[in-house]
């Protein structure tokens, strides 16, 4: 077998490869949902996406011949590493075939640029942060992943273990189920005494206010997660980007904001499963995604995933959370073809969330991993 070599990602030709990658894994992998390769382009390509403003990269393939057989990011956060006073670099977008020798090279590659760069650890997969996708699947791999959530596939774990990086995180997805929704008695009585004091007051999204309330929602949640492990907070830029993004497909009825005497007190967003829709495409959206889009309207109405979730700290012990919680489920329970939904990513040790989606009969369904290696 030809020795690999790694190559820096120079030339568009080299970034269509770098894109297109993740086929060749997947061929086999019904559970995959394809991304939209336009979309990976932008989002990697710093002039393109406004991460890159305050952030830097290099991209690698494994090349075996002309062969690639992997690929890897390494980045330098600059925003957050001031935010957390650290030096920590990132790898993300990892994907290889099962080459444990390109995995290496790949690692080592991302791990040399990052010391090069003056960081004294990383940590990955972010991609390429805490606000994107990131995390690598270990247990669950029988699950289809929820929207915008990563699969890979199993051996990926013992590529992560043989390079000595070591479990710093754990992020877990929970799953409610329409059919075994069970409500302990005394949340019951706890929501019942909740509505009845009337401290809160909400208010549903509307296409006319959407825009608004996401840049609100956003707020909410920079301020709530503001102290969690590996927040990065968005940059102003990057906030307009997403708001744009989740206009243009959520789902108003999914989307709420609770009050305190008019000042916003918390909020939650929930997405339709547009999976079923992505897998149909393919990696591309042209003249058959209407098509598409018509023949998995039912399998989207039947799950939501809990993708924004935040209350201000002053407001968090006044019951806000399960008010939340009940609010999101009652929505869901409305529409006929609804299943289940996912509630992800919740950090393994914020224990008061992950007991409140317990207490609502979540199930702890699939476990992300973030891991990290010194490189002094």
């Amino acid at each position: 077998m030809s020795q690999v070599h790694i190559v820096p990602v120079r030339t568009p030709e080299q970034l269509d490869i770098f894109v297109s990658l993740p086929w060749a894994v997947y061929t086999d992998s019904p559970l995959w949902v394809a991304p939209i390769k336009k979309e990976d382009k932008a989002l990697l390509s710093p002039g393109s996406h406004p991460f890159w403003e305050t952030a830097r990269r290099e991209l690698f393939l494994a090349m075996r011949d002309t062969t690639p057989v992997g690929r890897i990011a390494a980045i330098v956060d600059d925003k957050s590493n001031a935010y957390w006073q650290e030096s920590c670099g990132t790898f993300g977008f990892f994907e290889c075939l099962p080459d444990n020798e390109a995995a290496m090279a790949l690692l080592r590659a991302a791990a040399d640029w990052l010391k090069g760069q003056g960081m004294d650890f990383m940590r990955g997969p972010l991609n390429p942060s805490t606000n994107y996708t990131c995390g690598l699947l270990v247990e669950g791999f029988d699950v289809p992943p929820g929207l915008m959530m990563p699969w890979n596939p199993p051996y990926y774990v013992e590529m992560f273990n043989r390079f000595c990086l070591r479990k710093e995180q754990d992020l877990l997805a929970y799953h409610i189920y329409k059919d075994r929704l069970h409500i302990a008695p005394w949340l019951e009585a706890e929501l019942a005494r909740l509505k009845e004091k009337g401290d809160f007051t909400c208010r549903r999204s509307t296409k006319k206010t959407l825009a608004e309330d996401v840049a609100t929602m956003l707020q909410i949640y920079g301020e709530s997660w503001a102290k969690n492990f590996a927040f990065s907070p968005l940059s102003e830029n990057e906030s307009k980007a997403l708001v744009k993004e989740l206009v243009s497909f959520l789902d108003p009825r999914f989307f709420v904001l609770f009050f305190h005497n008019d000042e916003p007190a918390g909020g939650m967003v929930a997405l339709p499963n547009f999976n079923p829709l992505l897998q149909r495409a393919n990696g591309k959206m042209g003249i058959t995604t209407l098509w598409h889009y018509l023949m998995t309207r039912k399998e989207r109405r039947e799950s939501y995933r809990i993708m924004l979730f935040g209350i201000r700290e002053k407001f968090r012990l006044l019951g806000l959370p399960l008010l939340l919680f009940d609010y999101m489920l009652s929505q869901a329970k409305a529409q006929p073809d609804f299943k289940f939904v996912e509630g992800s990513w919740v950090l393994e040790d914020n224990a008061a969330v992950d007991d409140l989606i317990e207490d609502f009969g979540g199930e702890a369904c699939k476990r992300y991993r973030l891991y990290r290696k010194d490189l002094c």
